[in-house]
This record gives C-alpha cells, sequence and structure tokens, in this order.
C-alpha cells in the first residue's frame, strides 16, 4: 500500500459526487475500506493525517456512514473496524469535532447490531492510533440516550438491497 499520497486521493471529493447516495455496497467503498486497513498497519496517525487531500474528511465521513450499513448487512466486523478508522481520521482533520458524531451513533449502533462490544471496538481503534485520537474515547462517555441514532438524526431501514441507516432529517 502506497503511502506517498497517490493512494489517498480516492478520497478527494470531486471523485466522489454523489458517493453518499449510492447503492450499497459500491466499488468506491471497498477501495477506501482495504485502503484504511492496509495503511494503518504501516503508517503512523500523524503521516495519515498528513497525506489526506484537501477535505477528505467529507468523504471519509460518508464512507464511515455506509460502512455501518455494510457491517450490519454482512454482519462483518472488518467493515466495521474499516468505518470506525474512517471516522476517527475525519475527526482528526476537520475543523468540527461534531462532524464525527452521526457516524460515531451509527458505528457503535452497528457493533451491538452484529454481535461486538462496542467499547472494544472503539477501544482497539483507539489503541491503533495510541491514543491520539480522543473522539473516539469521548463518544464512549456520552450517556446512553446522546449515542443512539435517533439523536444524531437516523433511524434503520431497509433499501431494496438490504439493512441501512437512513437520515430522518
Amino acid at each position: 500500500m502506497s503511502s506517498n499520497g497517490r493512494s489517498f486521493a480516492i478520497l478527494a471529493p470531486d471523485k466522489n459526487v454523489n458517493y453518499g447516495r449510492q447503492e450499497l455496497p459500491s466499488a468506491r467503498d471497498g477501495q477506501i475500506r482495504d485502503l484504511l486497513l492496509g495503511v494503518t498497519e504501516e503508517v503512523g496517525f500523524d503521516r495519515i493525517k498528513n497525506l489526506m487531500p484537501r477535505y477528505a474528511d467529507q468523504v471519509l465521513s460518508a464512507f464511515a456512514e455506509r460502512a455501518a450499513s455494510i457491517a450490519v448487512r454482512h454482519q462483518d466486523a472488518r467493515e466495521l473496524r474499516a468505518g470506525l478508522l474512517a471516522a476517527a481520521i475525519a475527526n482528526s482533520i476537520t475543523g468540527d469535532e461534531r462532524e464525527a458524531l452521526p457516524a460515531l451513533a451509527l458505528l457503535h449502533r452497528a457493533a451491538e447490531m452484529i454481535g461486538n462490544d462496542p467499547r472494544l471496538e472503539f477501544s482497539s481503534v483507539y489503541e491503533i492510533w495510541g491514543g491520539r485520537e480522543g473522539a473516539l474515547a469521548k463518544f464512549l462517555r456520552r450517556s446512553p440516550e446522546d449515542k443512539t441514532i435517533e439523536a444524531m438524526g437516523y433511524e434503520e431501514g431497509d433499501d431494496k438491497r438490504g439493512f441501512r441507516f437512513f437520515r430522518n432529517w
């Protein structure tokens, strides 16, 4: 996996127009998942942040939301982990920490729905980054009602292919 910046070009917003609205899963979902899962093994957190294209946080947030639905649909912890990595990176490069909250709520709920402990899932990604991405730890400290998908404007449903989280606002 290249860490010289070329691999991260797929996260540029102009290469992902209407990405969030595409059917699940899409080819781009797999590309982003594989990129994130691959680079975390060879590139440090600060280096990844520095290699991100401008406004990649928007694409990463969309991916994190999509990954939560895909994880539930396929009962796949790997998709969940990729979504958490995306949310952590997006939070670290965005100007507004609140941007990551909706995706974190979806990923928390997805972990519950596939039978995994959300605390362990969030903690494992937090540890990958050496405890440097605090949004994951902060989210876990929220009250139970403030972690719900409903509090973030989402609901559970089905599209024509299976399970999907939907915005309700």
